[in-house]
């Protein structure tokens, strides 16, 4: 709980500074970057968070990192203060709260559609209207497939999960067999 809300404040004052400068979208694409690198190296994840390793070590390799990776100085600068605040081990939850920051500054809302089988494009495109049209939002809807799901669907919105998936149905199905 502590972690989070310390993350929330790193989160917030980067996307202050982003949105003074206008380039609120590139800090957030930056994190990303650089959050996906760190979830793919647990070297470097160990080496930036240790303090086993000088400081100066520590931000020269997040320097190093993040030029190789092409990110704006502003990012370089904010890795290399959690470097020295010791708020390394927070990257991916300041990253995700950054991200729904972000997305409520811009009006937009993210869920996710997990199908069976692939979908027409124009039909992907009516439920992200649809969606739009109840939310009031933009909506990033990234598609997954399940083929587990047999028919129908499961979408999550935030913490909201709707369920109309035949597994779904069938499941609640033999439970109502076993209770009789």
């Amino acid at each position: 709980m502590i972690n989070l809300t310390i993350a929330k404040k790193y989160a917030k004052a980067l996307l202050e500074i982003g949105l003074q400068d206008g380039n609120d979208e590139t800090l957030g694409q930056d994190l990303n970057k650089m959050a996906d690198w760190l979830k793919e190296s647990k070297e470097l994840r160990v080496a930036l968070g240790s303090p086993v390793f000088p400081k100066l070590i520590r931000k020269a390799i997040g320097r190093g990192i993040a030029e190789r990776l092409g990110l704006a100085a502003t990012t370089i600068g904010f890795v290399e203060l959690l470097i020295q605040k010791k708020r390394m081990g927070l990257f991916s939850e300041i990253t995700r709260v950054y991200g729904d920051l972000e997305d409520e500054v811009a009006g937009r809302t993210r869920a996710t559609f997990i199908i069976p089988l692939e979908l027409p494009s124009d039909l992907v495109q009516e439920i992200r209207n649809l969606m739009a049209s109840l939310t009031g939002k933009e909506v990033i809807l990234p598609l997954e497939k399940d083929p587990s799901l047999i028919g129908g669907f499961l979408m999550k919105i935030g913490n909201i999960v709707y369920e109309g998936s035949l597994k779904a149905q069938i499941g609640k199905l033999r439970e109502n067999l076993y209770k009789e």
